[in-house]
């Protein structure tokens, strides 16, 4: 019997094992590269439990890192069995380490096993190593926009479409879920982001996707470049605000629908009739009403985005900021009425007619909405009527109530570090706010990592790995990071940027599957990605189905939802009776193998990877001979500098000039309206620093 199922396993693992072809399955790393300051592990795996457990390896004691170009070693170094071999639970292997850090000099790069003659999968080492990817996760919300065309040459052909949804009935002019005969109920609610692999639009689940944007461009606005080849591009604007603005127009649209100003909650269609392309689908489109939980969403989502946008610098994006600030504060007025003072939540808007996702949110969830709403609002206006309502409330809210900061309400967690920072914030409450967080070594974070306690460096426990898990995994990296942006516990800041990018190098492929969590990015460094997501657009039997089997695949740069312990189709398995990080399968297949509750995509899923991808792209990187000279829109002299520096245009329109430094942290920003600006940096230390305008960046040398 067993020799009958290892020859079943072997044919369902055939397209694994000839995608993989390049390099052993067996030997797991990050499959794009590493950073070369970076600790680079790849984990060695013998499965024990789980759906391949039929399978063996040993790796021999030492191994090699070899040249692509040449195949000649450059590094060598023994293997490590990770906890004298026991077998990890949570991934049903036993495995080892091979640690080659020490190896910094950019270039491509494969591991060689000497004693058992097979390498790895190729990957890069180099400072932009993941700026390709991180072009690819934010090209996915353009993919998402509805009632936009996808035409080259924004779009490789595969993936061309007309705008969906802007046909009679549709988008522009959708009805209420309460009279959908009624055509005095019509509102153009046009534009906005699909959610997932659904067709619907939702105030409530866009809250999570837009504030982990606008921390991610907050945070790192360097990594966010112009040129990620949307129709925007070349704008002046950075392309992730331009496609954060194609989602704040449609919620707009929403508070306007209202006429109260408060938001309208869902939009979307009353069936399951999905069909692909999404250009081809005609059925009408409905919308339900306003809502307490919509409202205080739009609120939080308009009130940062207008603090965000406000400071950039740009005239155009300030008076768009101070517009979303005004739209944020009657949305603020309208819920201190709607929610009778924030004492009652409306929590059953939602009665399932619109497909699928249940858009309502309890009363403590839309409290936690209010909170961010009225931390950015203080930070917007000074209005001490905001901060006392912070700190009225914020002891009532998740993590302070707890005291326990894990990956579940980021967006609330960075607002309260960001209001633990503000002049005005009350001493007390900020000490509350930072040292709670500073307590949290032992959540996700080094405590578990010098513990050693997951094969893969990436702990989570097994309650974590439930549907959406990849989001969850891409949080732990992140509050990882907290720890250095809201510079709490200096110290170990070195600790906790090792511990979040190994969350990183998880969804890279260092992970028990040997995969890329992201669909089809082989044209961009992986080598056995995710091929089939849940999605009404590259969904199962279309021309998309497959990246490698089908005509034109998924388009690229889509987080999967990722492992789910909890899978409900028990019948199926793998992903179900596996161990918590095997419980996945690449598979797109609809009812009732319910393969969305393990593959499909979300725009909060991407934001939250994208949140903590930037931490390690530095778009600003980019040799200078990778440059066009057609696209290089100044001149930067003298280069190196001790005194000052002058950047001479082509011409004289306004434009926004930053100066970044080695950490990827816009230090200073200027703005000119002429062809040229003299830039003061005596005061600045020695060493490298990044310049940039119009989305082109040069490296200065100070001297």
């Amino acid at each position: 019997m067993k020799s009958v199922c290892f020859f079943l396993l072997l044919c369902g693992l055939v397209p694994y094992l000839l995608a993989q072809s390049a390099g052993s399955p067996f030997i797991r790393l990050d499959q794009f590269g590493y950073l070369p300051t970076e600790k680079k592990v790849a984990v060695l795996a013998d499965p024990v439990a789980g759906f391949d457990a039929a399978l063996s390896f040993t790796p021999g004691n030492t191994y090699e890192v070899r040249r692509v170009s040449d195949g000649q070693p450059v590094f060598s170094g023994a293997t490590v069995a990770w906890k004298n071999g026991v077998t990890h639970t949570q991934s049903g292997d036993r495995g080892w380490w091979f640690d080659f850090s020490a190896l910094s000099t950019p270039g491509e790069y494969y591991l060689f096993d000497v004693a058992q003659g097979i390498s790895s999968h190729p990957f890069r080492i180099d400072e932009g190593v993941y700026r390709d990817v991180l072009k690819q996760a934010v090209r996915t919300y353009f993919y998402q926009r509805l009632n936009f065309a996808k035409q080259t040459p924004f779009t490789d052909s595969k993936w061309t479409d007309l705008a969906a949804f802007d046909g009679a009935g549709q988008d522009k002019e959708a009805r209420s879920r309460w009279a959908k005969n009624d055509p005095a109920t019509a509102r153009n609610l046009r534009g906005g982001w699909m959610d997932a692999g659904d067709v619907n639009k939702y105030t409530t689940f866009a809250e999570g996707a837009v504030l982990q944007l606008l921390e991610a461009y907050r945070r790192n606005p360097a990594a966010f470049t112009d040129d990620f080849n949307i129709p925007e591009s070349g704008n002046g604007i950075p392309d992730l605000l331009d496609e954060l603005i194609w989602e704040l127009d449609f919620l707009k649209r929403m508070q306007d629908a209202t006429g109260t100003g408060g938001f309208l909650l869902k939009v979307g269609v009353d069936n399951y009739n999905d069909i692909s392309p999404p250009s081809l689908d005609t059925r009408p489109r409905y919308y339900l009403p306003e809502c307490t939980s919509a409202t205080l969403a739009g609120c939080a989502m308009f009130a940062m985005a207008g603090v965000v946008l406000a400071q950039t610098g740009d005239p155009a994006l300030q008076t768009y900021a101070a517009d979303l600030v005004a739209r944020a504060q009657a949305a603020w007025q309208r819920a201190t009425v709607s929610t009778a003072n924030f004492t009652q939540f409306e929590s059953a808007c939602d009665d399932g007619d619109i497909k699928a996702g249940d858009a309502d949110r309890d009363a403590l969830t839309q409290l936690e909405s209010a909170l961010i709403a009225a931390i950015y609002l203080y930070e917007a206006t000074d209005n001490a009527a905001y901060q006392q309502f912070t700190e009225s409330k914020y002891t009532q809210t998740r993590p302070i109530s707890s005291t326990w900061w894990g990956p579940y309400q980021a967006p609330l967690q960075y607002a309260l570090l960001r209001y633990a920072g503000l002049p005005g914030a009350n001493a007390n409450v900020a000490a509350t706010i930072r040292n709670q967080k500073a307590a949290m070594n032992y959540a996700f974070s080094i405590d578990t990592y010098a513990g050693q306690t997951d094969l893969y460096r990436a702990h989570m426990d097994d309650w974590a790995h439930h549907w959406g898990s990849n989001l969850v995994r891409a949080n732990c990296g992140t509050l990882n990071m907290d720890f250095i942006y809201f510079s709490l516990n200096p110290a170990q800041s070195a600790a906790y940027r090792e511990v979040a990018a190994q969350y990183l190098h998880w969804l890279h492929g260092a992970n028990p599957l040997g995969m890329v969590m992201l669909s089809n990015m082989y044209a961009f460094g992986g080598d056995w990605c995710a091929n089939q997501i849940y999605h009404t657009w590259f969904g199962h039997n279309t021309l998309y189905d497959h990246a490698l089997f089908s005509p034109r695949g998924p388009a690229p740069g889509y987080l999967t939802g990722g492992p789910n312990k909890d899978f409900s189709y028990t019948q199926l398995s793998p992903p179900a009776n596996q161990p918590p990080q095997k419980s996945y399968l690449d598979f797109n297949d609809g009812w009732p193998q319910s393969s969305w509750e393990i593959t499909e995509p979300a725009i909060y899923y991407n934001a939250a990877y994208i949140l903590l991808l930037s931490n390690f792209t530095y778009a600003a990187l980019v040799p200078a001979w990778e440059v066009p000279v057609a696209a290089r829109p100044f001149e930067l002299r003298p280069n190196p500098a001790s005194s000052s520096v002058q950047l001479k245009f082509s011409d004289g329109r306004s434009r926004v000039v930053r100066v970044v430094n080695a950490s990827g942290q816009v230090i200073e920003t200027f703005k000119t309206i002429e062809n040229q600006i003299t830039l003061d940096i005596k005061h600045l230390p020695s060493g490298a620093y990044r310049i940039g305008a119009d989305g082109v960046w040069k490296q200065m040398v100070k001297l």
